[in-house]
């Protein structure tokens, strides 16, 4: 008997998410979970296989090509939708107990299989997009690879030093009309000093 050609990482990872979906549509039924939950969650697992198999499935064609940045548009923000499903971390685990034993399955997968690590290094941004979601949803820590860069922190800036009050204009020199003008000033007053009479002006008939 021929022995079966070990398993790529694409082909576990569809199975192991093909596992997770049986465990969150056997939740149908009674009160556990209602039929708008289950397809919420059934759309994400789909999302997050077919990403993973276009990416995967680009990386061994050769085809695959990093995306260029350049730079988030300002957009105007959208109201977001409630959502019938919780946003927590480990959403999943409440809403469906059996996925604790896919949720092992996933760490061993994504922390300890060689030949995903390799796939990972291969495209770390695109394979983060795809994973984080996942580690989420089911309380894993991504990977180093996998986690969300933390933004570094500008160093804080010294302290600027109190602006001195700017120095006093000086007054412009006055020009030899002006200079002339308080000369005859100056003698205008000093006539008139000299001659108060004069400055009461003639006196008044009796």
């Amino acid at each position: 008997m021929p022995i079966p050609p070990p398993r790529s990482p694409g082909e576990c990872f569809a199975t192991l998410l093909r596992c997770l979906g049986h465990a969150v549509v056997a939740m149908m039924g009674g009160e556990r979970l209602s039929l708008q939950v289950i397809a919420l969650i059934m759309g994400r697992i789909r999302e997050i296989n077919q990403g993973f198999a276009r990416l995967a499935a680009s990386l061994a064609a050769g085809t695959y090509k990093p995306r260029r940045y350049h730079g988030r548009k300002a957009a105007a923000p959208r109201p977001r939708r409630r959502s019938p499903v919780p946003q927590n971390f480990g959403w999943l685990l409440p809403l469906v107990p059996q996925a604790v034993q896919y949720r092992a399955q996933v760490e061993h997968l994504l922390l300890r299989d060689p030949a995903m690590a390799a796939l990972i290094a291969a495209a770390p941004a695109p394979m983060a997009r795809v994973f984080r979601p996942l580690c989420w949803m089911l309380r894993l820590e991504p990977p180093p690879i996998l986690a969300r860069p933390r933004q570094e922190t500008a160093p804080p800036r010294p302290p600027t030093p109190p602006r001195s009050p700017p120095p006093k204009a000086r007054p412009a020199p006055p020009t030899p009309v002006v200079r002339r003008a308080r000369a005859d000033a100056r003698s205008a007053a000093d006539e008139r000093s000299a001659a108060p009479g004069l400055a009461r002006g003639p006196p008044l008939p009796a």
